[in-house]
């Protein structure tokens, strides 16, 4: 088959032909889903799941077309055509075919991230201009040569007597820190800033891989930087939820929090940045710590590695499937979600701060903890010093 290369569109539309866009029966509310299919390597089951689900918008990450690892099929085409829906794909990487590839991660074709949909789209794609790890360069030291860079997709949805929504699906850098997973954060901050006031409904989903903590925290392959240990202590999400997302406009033009001077320049945030995390109005309301998402190593590296941000949307009802991992190594989020007015961004608002402060609140109470307990030996130890010194 001919392929599509890195940075381009793969685009399918199986829905059921002559119907007018205008007929399709809206629900209410609407029900959206974040996914990573983990490259299709269970493509039956997730089509499935996604079939049970029924939703109106799909955000999944790692649609395989052509590889070998996978079956060799168009993903993008399967899941469009079964499902009846409309799609695109954005590629992000031309996967190599390559004696130094397993069988499992064995290439020969394209990769990258897609929205399905019931209702009409436009797509365009956001090229990163945050790349932490040279793909092109480096992939065949861990054993994945490929060609390519990240990249989102966004797009523009036309839902019936409704206004238009804005969504994104997106997958941030395994191989980095929080330093370049927070620049490709930016990118779309930036992006969904400039279109809030024409394009207000949004929905920024996709893998963030928001995971340099726990065990990642001590691989320099998952967690590079010095981040990794100043931030012990907290989770990634945790940081995020502090550091980012909950600085605002009114908060300052100038993310303070990220201010980084007199720190190591490994440490430092460049102005860009500072200018551009500001959160414009995304809540995710999944928990940053309590809702894992993706689990490894028998247990031992769990995080939120997949979010799912609405700004000017009513929650109605969220909650995951795929909890065992049989069908993917991530856990699904499904939202039902409803159009709002601009008022809930300042409900939003006061539940993300609230998060922060009983999020300190609990890292205040773990660190009295260590603390009294440190005490406690301590003074055991001199004790026990004490009496044996005593007897003597």
């Amino acid at each position: 088959m001919d392929l599509a290369l890195p940075g381009q569109l793969v685009l399918y539309d199986y829905r059921d032909v002559g119907t007018d866009p205008e007929a399709v029966e809206i629900p209410r509310p609407l029900r959206v889903v974040q996914w990573n299919i983990e490259r299709g390597y269970r493509l039956e089951a997730v089509v499935a799941a996604l079939r049970d689900l029924d939703a109106d918008i799909l955000c999944i990450q790692e649609i395989d077309i052509g590889n070998r690892r996978s079956g060799g099929g168009n993903h993008g085409q399967i899941i469009a055509e079964q499902l009846k829906l409309k799609g695109g794909v954005a590629i992000e990487f031309q996967e190599l075919e390559s004696p130094c590839r397993s069988d499992a991660q064995q290439g020969g074709g394209i990769h990258g991230n897609a929205i399905f949909s019931k209702f009409d789209m436009e797509f365009r794609v956001i090229d990163h201009d945050h790349q932490p790890y040279n793909w092109p360069r480096d992939g065949a030291l861990l054993g994945e040569p490929r060609l390519g860079r990240r990249c989102t997709l966004v797009a523009e949805i036309a839902v019936p007597k409704r206004p238009q929504i804005l969504a994104y699906s997106a997958h941030f850098e395994c191989f980095t820190g929080i330093i370049g997973r927070a620049g490709q954060l930016c990118d779309l901050l930036r992006d969904s800033s400039a279109n809030a006031e024409r394009l207000p409904h949004q929905l920024i989903f996709g893998d963030f891989n928001t995971f340099a903590h726990s065990l990642a925290r001590f691989s320099p392959k998952y967690a590079n930087g010095w981040y990794r240990f100043r931030t012990l202590g907290m989770t990634e999400p945790e940081w995020w939820l502090k550091n980012i997302l909950s600085w605002y406009p009114e908060d300052g033009s100038r993310n303070q929090r990220l201010d980084s001077e007199g720190l190591p320049s490994d440490l430092h945030f460049s102005d860009e940045i500072l200018r551009t995390a500001i959160n414009p109005g995304w809540w995710d309301p999944f928990d940053p710590v309590k809702d894992v998402t993706i689990s490894s190593h028998s247990g031992w590296m769990t995080a939120k590695a997949d979010w799912a941000f609405v700004r000017q949307f009513k929650v109605v009802k969220h909650w995951m499937t795929n909890r065992d991992f049989t069908t993917s190594d991530h856990r699904c989020l499904v939202l039902d979600v409803e159009h709002a007015h601009p008022d809930i961004l300042d409900e939003h608002k006061r539940r993300t701060r609230r998060a922060v402060q009983e999020l300190e609140q609990r890292r205040m109470s773990k660190l009295w903890t260590s603390c009294s307990l440190v005490a406690a030996l301590v003074l055991s130890y001199a004790a026990v010093k004490l009496a044996r010194a005593n007897m003597n």
